[in-house]
């Protein structure tokens, strides 16, 4: 049994920091039930899901990758993973024999999740 690492990218890990900031800010408002409590939340469950199962989010096809998403990430390996209120959470695996490291990439809201990956309103 390898050990599972989970660990952010740069991106994710600034914007995970700003919304634990942002938490703190509201509970000091009295705001203890907000959306980014339940997104941080969210967030800190799925980590603890990839320690156990790294492949636990839906595998995204490399067909429906495009390549400035390969571009962006480096890989076209990719997985989802969903939030609340539509918030993806895109992550990669990167595994060698003594251990799997999960690799957050970033997590982002529906509309920058479409645009990412090139799809288009109707």
């Amino acid at each position: 049994m390898k050990d599972v690492w989970v660990q952010f990218s740069e991106e994710a890990n600034s914007e995970y920091t700003e919304l634990q900031k942002q938490i703190i800010t509201e509970k000091e408002q009295g705001k203890d039930n907000s959306f980014n409590m339940q997104l941080l939340k969210a967030i800190e469950r799925e980590k603890n899901n990839l320690k156990i199962n790294p492949q636990v989010g839906m595998h995204i096809p490399r067909k429906y990758i495009p390549k400035e998403a390969v571009e962006r990430y480096g890989t076209d390996r990719l997985w989802k993973i969903d939030l609340v209120g539509y918030w993806r959470l895109i992550y990669t695996i990167i595994g060698d024999e003594v251990k799997i490291i999960t690799f957050v990439l970033e997590f982002m809201d529906h509309d920058k999740y479409n645009k990412v990956f090139g799809y288009k309103k109707k």
